[in-house]
């Protein structure tokens, strides 16, 4: 069964980056009033009726388009499970409306978000150009709310949209009315959605083929098996193994890491120190053949001869007449010439 999977929002409604917000379960929005309930329930519902007017926003606040897509690279990205593997819906603003691009993908940061300066792309352009370096099959930009309702629903769309839809049903505008009924009343015990639902039907005989379901049941049985088989403890303590191994994986891979990030580190340490300890070398080499008569260039720049010397001091001799003698540290000797044979 093909159904909304996850949201993300990209510099949309005053969220930066938000990936992790999965609609695969039953999902239940708990919060005190202004952390964002609202935001992602009015994105949802935007998902399935494509209509700004009709998502109960108040008439003093922002509109829909104003408030969501802010910025040029503000985007709301909808991942759509399907037997097929996942694909996405991109919305984003273009002429002061909210357009569509589909996504033959599932969502991958990286195509929307810049590695390096951590920033999302201007301009949907830029996207297209990463799909096609990634090889990524997308659809043209979707300009119209009525268009999109069409391929969402399955309503007369392409064969090449045909992918990209939900259902296939000609009379797909009391879904997304349901919907909104229920989404927009705060009542929302058991007998207000039947009735909800019931008046959203259409009135009118509308025949049904079977065939459209044949993909959803075909593989019931086997899926009821497998939540009868995940039922029993035996298969529980192995789930509950796998997620233990799977931690201590992820709890690994992360201490690897933050290993390989040290590592690097004392690499560029290492590297950025390494003239200095070559030169520590090359000096520790040359005090080792210092010998008595040798003739040495000190740091000061002065020549003369060893006449004596002792573990870390040497005495030179300068000047043409010998009479200048000094004391001083072998380390302070920066060149050595020794006495011909």
């Amino acid at each position: 069964m093909r159904n909304l999977n996850r949201i993300i929002f990209i510099n949309s409604a005053n969220i930066p980056y938000a990936d992790d917000i999965y609609l695969d379960g039953n999902i239940h929005f708990i919060g005190t009033q202004g952390v964002g309930k609202s935001t992602i329930l009015r994105a949802i519902l935007f998902f399935y009726n494509a209509d700004t007017q009709k998502l109960g926003i108040p008439v003093e606040k922002q509109s829909y388009t104003e408030y969501y897509f802010p910025y040029s690279n503000s985007y709301i990205v909808y991942e759509v499970a399907t037997e097929n593997g996942p694909f996405c819906i991109l919305s984003f603003k273009s002429m002061n409306r909210v357009c569509y691009r589909f996504i033959d993908s599932p969502y991958r940061k990286e195509f929307f978000i810049d590695e390096e300066s951590r920033t999302a792309y201007s301009g949907t352009d830029r996207i297209r150009a990463i799909l096609d370096q990634y090889d990524v099959d997308y659809s043209r930009i979707i300009y119209t709310y009525d268009e999109y309702r069409n391929i969402l629903y399955g309503n007369e769309a392409g064969a090449d949209m045909q992918r990209y839809a939900l259902m296939e049903s000609k009379q797909y505008q009391n879904i997304p009315r349901t919907i909104q009924n229920v989404l927009l009343n705060s009542k929302l015990d058991a007998e207000f959605i039947k009735k909800t639902i019931i008046s959203s039907l259409n009135e009118e005989d509308t025949s049904v083929d079977l065939n459209t379901y044949k993909e959803h049941l075909k593989n019931f049985e086997t899926r009821l098996r497998d939540i009868e088989e995940f039922q029993k403890r035996e298969t529980q303590k192995q789930a509950a193994e796998i997620t233990r191994l799977a931690t201590e994986v992820n709890r690994r891979q992360t201490a690897l890491v933050q290993g390989c990030r040290e590592l690097a580190a004392a690499r560029i340490k290492a590297e950025e120190a390494l003239p200095q300890w070559e030169e520590k070398k090359k000096q520790a080499e040359l005090m080792a053949t210092v010998a008595v008569g040798d003739s040495v260039l000190t740091s000061s720049g002065f020549y003369g001869v060893i006449i004596d010397m002792t573990d870390d001091t040497v005495i030179v001799e300068f000047g043409s007449n010998k009479n200048g003698r000094i004391p001083m540290r072998k380390d302070a000797i920066v060149q050595v010439e020794k006495p011909e044979v």
